[in-house]
């Protein structure tokens, strides 16, 4: 037996996108910008297959191990890039859970508006034209309201009409500036040549597991006065495990700190919602072809189903729960968001454009009643945006 023992504080995650789904991206040779800061644990999912022989005993045979069909779980802060319009190392593993990353590196300047209602506002040819095209980005206005409001954009139209999901206190008009900063939007695609693949590398302490043709679900939680871990589950292919020493690419101490969830908004329906917790689950459900030509006897994973879903925890108030409740009780949508501030490259918005909720439950934090929210996506390949910006 060998004593040397493999540390969990000695590990790394390499992750790379895959241009032809299976095959090893990687190859063997991470450079610096493969690396993800963060935590994995790989489980191999065994198919165990029963030997029915008779043994002229009372014990059976063992099982026989045949296909391993491996799930790997990715615990990964929600740290940016630091630079505006940079992807954060973790965009590779959003991008393998049918999310499109679309980058804008120059942004619009603060532009004044044309026109505005109190949720709304029209801009000039500043502005691109494309339908929806700044969904799910924030607008950073200023001018009107006088305070300033970083807002996500719930809808664009091609007349460059931004929909909001808030009411404002006046209504937005020429004297509204508004900027689009620079930024990478990761956005649900249901389009298979636009999501990927990717391979994974999860070193510990002298080993390395190889994974490839990776692909799964996401999800955000975000808490009050803390930081957002996004957490991965993919399934992918296994292809070997063989002693590698720790890359010495791997340097942790530069990496930006996360922004805590501080001085940002929360907003449901089109009120503000002081909560503890927001949690988004992208729900996507993925099968593994059976092919007995491939590896271990199927294909790389394929996404099946997406089912984005949210639960949160806001404070009840008076003002607002009886319209809340019959909202919940009639099947009435709105919108949801979430901002948590910080440097550019480093700040991120949730945008969920339209949910319907399916859960109002009473309950309590610290002797203060709550509302424990269960809401639904209820709009297609537009249900769930993250912006770094």
């Amino acid at each position: 037996m060998s004593l040397t023992l493999v540390r969990t504080r000695f590990s790394a995650i390499a992750a790379k996108i895959e241009t032809t789904p299976g095959t090893d991206s990687i190859a063997g040779s991470p450079v610096a910008g493969d690396f993800i800061l963060g935590s994995a644990q790989a489980r191999f999912g065994p198919n165990v297959v029963t030997d029915p022989s008779f043994s002229g005993a009372l014990d059976g045979l063992p099982g026989i191990v045949g296909s391993l069909s491996p799930t790997i779980e990715l615990m990964v802060p929600m740290r940016g890039s630091g630079t505006a319009g940079t992807a954060p190392s973790w965009g590779r593993l959003m991008r393998a859970c049918t999310f499109e990353e679309v980058t804008d590196a120059v942004g619009v300047v603060a532009t004044a508006a044309t026109a505005g209602t109190t949720n709304s506002a029209t801009f000039p040819v500043a502005f691109s034209s494309v339908a929806n095209i700044y969904r799910g980005i924030p607008g950073i206005l200023t001018g009107n309201p006088a305070a300033g409001a970083v807002s996500p954009i719930m809808g664009w139209t091609t007349g460059r009409v931004a929909s909001f999901g808030e009411t404002f206190g006046t209504a937005l008009s020429t004297t509204t500036l508004m900027q689009i900063p620079p930024n990478v939007l990761y956005r649900p695609t249901s389009d298979e040549s636009v999501y990927k693949t990717v391979t994974l590398y999860l070193y510990s302490d002298g080993l390395l597991w190889i994974f490839t043709g990776c692909v799964g679900s996401a999800k955000l939680d975000l808490e009050a006065g803390g930081i957002g871990m996004l957490a991965f589950s993919l399934r992918g292919q296994f292809v070997s495990v063989t002693t590698v020493a720790l890359p010495s690419a791997l340097n942790a101490s530069t990496a930006t700190t996360p922004p805590r969830w501080v001085g940002g908004r929360a907003n449901l329906l089109g009120n503000t919602a002081k909560l503890k917790n927001l949690s988004v689950d992208a729900g996507v459900g993925t099968v593994l072809p059976d092919n007995p030509e491939a590896q271990d006897g199927f294909d790389p994973a394929v996404p099946i189903t997406r089912g984005v879903m949210a639960t949160l925890n806001p404070s009840m108030d008076t003002t607002g729960q009886v319209a809340l409740f019959n909202n919940f009780r009639n099947g009435t949508g709105g919108s949801l968001f979430a901002v948590v501030p910080g440097n550019a490259g480093n700040r991120f918005s949730v945008t969920m454009p339209a949910v319907r909720l399916l859960a109002a439950d009473p309950g309590d934090r610290g002797g203060l009643r709550t509302n424990e929210i269960r809401a639904e996506a209820n709009i297609t390949d537009a249900s769930f945006f993250l912006c770094q910006y």
